[in-house]
């Protein structure tokens, strides 16, 4: 079986990666990923469960969403037989400081799949899986689901601050940098005339820590770091993510 992640930048694209290998046991396999779907000038990444291929893309932000599941839809309607070619699940994930309302959002979903003649298909709602059937181009009927997952990020349900917090509590020098690099963020643009939301906060909290402890892409050093985060206790955290351990 054949599932996509769709996320909406490079940070989101590497720590799912991680998060999906030590929470749920996928493993990164170099001789799999020609041909994988990916956005133009995105990065796209398979990983390997058994049989099973799950795909990581990142579609360049929020506002490109749309654009990416356009790509899947077409990947699933120009995919000849077997039906393992097909992507069987689809999952979207955002978060509710970017898309604006979440009611706009979805219905922008439901013109895609009206536009690509998605058929037996309920209303979307957020953290539900939604059967959806459609013709490939042979006329073939194929199923599959999606999944839409708008996280409520408030900051301590964040990714980049739940590793930043296994960070500090395992060693006290880098909580002190942790705590310092968040002050300094919190200070620095009081007009928020850059930092326009709470996402892109801790976003910049989480990218100045790393300039610091890897200040010259020490890409490596950053890789032992990620990988030694117990990712599964996130799930105590963010609670939403735990549907991604049924692909």
């Amino acid at each position: 079986m054949n599932s996509i992640i769709l996320c909406e930048g490079s940070t989101d694209y590497f720590l799912l990666q991680y998060y999906m290998r030590e929470a749920y046991q996928w493993t990164d396999d170099k001789s799999i990923q020609y041909g994988i779907l990916k956005m133009p000038g995105q990065k796209s990444r398979n990983l390997a469960k058994n049989s099973d291929i799950l795909t990581i893309m990142a579609v360049g932000g929020c506002s490109q969403i749309g654009n990416g599941l356009n790509a899947v839809l077409e990947r699933n309607y120009l995919s000849p037989p077997p039906s393992s070619n097909t992507y069987s699940k689809i999952i979207i994930v955002t978060d509710r400081d970017e898309v604006g309302t979440e009611q706009t959002f979805i219905q922008e979903l439901q013109q895609i799949l009206t536009k690509h003649n998605i058929t037996d298909i309920s209303s979307i709602a957020n953290n539900s899986w939604i059967p959806c059937s459609m013709c490939n181009k042979i006329g073939l009927s194929i199923s599959f689901s999606i999944l839409l997952l708008i996280i409520p990020f408030e900051e301590n349900g964040a990714m980049e601050t739940f590793l930043l917090n296994a960070i500090g509590n395992k060693d006290s020098y880098d909580k002190n940098i942790i705590n310092e690099c968040s002050n300094f963020v919190d200070r620095i643009d009081p007009e928020k005339k850059y930092l326009t939301s709470r996402r892109y906060i801790t976003k910049a909290k989480f990218d100045t820590y790393f300039s610091i402890r890897t200040p010259v892409e020490q890409y490596a050093e950053r890789q032992n770091i990620l990988k030694n985060i117990r990712w599964e206790q996130y799930n105590n955290i963010q609670t939403a993510f735990k549907k991604l351990g049924e692909l």
